[in-house]
């Protein structure tokens, strides 16, 4: 076999084989590039309410400029309202229509 011609298919290889890695990297980015694109602005703002956020998540809110609160997009931040008193931290009251009420033959 011919010093060149082992060259020339070596070369053919390698550029085959780079050209399938190279289109391969180019789906695995374009599918992370818009993985949260469906996602609205308050779905977004709905994980900005947990207690452990990903860093995706926040990336995200930051790279829209999304304001957050009570787990809604809003446009401004009310300002008034404080969480803080002088006896602490008040915490909103839940829904009656969300509280179940367990019917039980115990009684505490």
């Amino acid at each position: 076999m011919c010093p060149s011609l082992f060259g020339h298919i070596a070369k053919g290889f390698f550029m085959q084989k780079l050209i399938s890695i190279l289109f391969i990297y180019s789906l695995t980015n374009f599918s992370y590039a818009s993985y949260l694109d469906d996602w609205s602005n308050d779905d977004l703002c709905g994980w900005m309410e947990s207690t452990k956020i990903p860093k995706y998540i926040l990336d995200e809110v930051d790279k829209r400029g999304v304001l957050c609160s009570g787990g809604l997009e809003v446009s401004a931040l009310n300002s008034s309202s404080s969480n803080d008193s002088k006896n602490g931290t008040i915490f909103a009251s839940p829904d009656p229509s969300l509280v179940i009420e367990v019917k039980s033959k115990y009684s505490y």
